[in-house]
């Protein structure tokens, strides 16, 4: 029996333009970075990927998502982020955060860099049910996809 090794990839999506509204879902992210690998690397990067390439988790608040990989394609997608410039329809790029062995690493680094967010953000709101609504979007953490 063979063990499966999979790579866990944290990345920030960053608009190039702050009035630009970004969607994000997995479908969306899917698509593109499995086109620019197809794109750079050919038939053989995307032969690699296919078997265990996967978007486990995406924030629309925070920009954040996790990529899963296996653990011998995760070079070609570490390799293909920092070219992505279009990610639908809107300039961005992505900012790699945190590459680790395991789901759980990767948990704990997105929750620690989210409690971050949070408290630089909670400083700009006004109101307890502004600041409530964003702790609540921004710590959601939904892993059952």
């Amino acid at each position: 029996m063979v063990r499966i090794k999979n790579r866990y990839i944290a990345v920030q999506i960053v608009p190039q333009t702050a009035t630009q509204t970004l969607r994000l879902n997995d479908n969306t992210l899917t698509k593109c970075l499995l086109e620019n690998v197809g794109k750079h690397y050919g038939v053989y990067g995307l032969g690699l990927l296919e078997q265990g390439f996967r978007v486990k988790y995406c924030n629309e608040r925070t920009k954040i998502a996790i990529i899963r990989c296996l653990h011998r394609g995760q070079q070609y997608v570490s390799s293909i982020l920092p070219l992505i410039t279009l990610i639908g329809d809107v300039r961005a790029k992505f900012r790699t955060l945190y590459v680790g062995a395991t789901i759980i690493q990767c948990n704990k680094f997105i929750i620690k860099h989210q409690k971050e967010f949070l408290d630089k953000m909670m400083g700009q709101l006004e109101s307890a049910k502004e600041r409530q609504d964003l702790l609540k979007s921004v710590m959601e953490f939904d892993m059952d996809r």
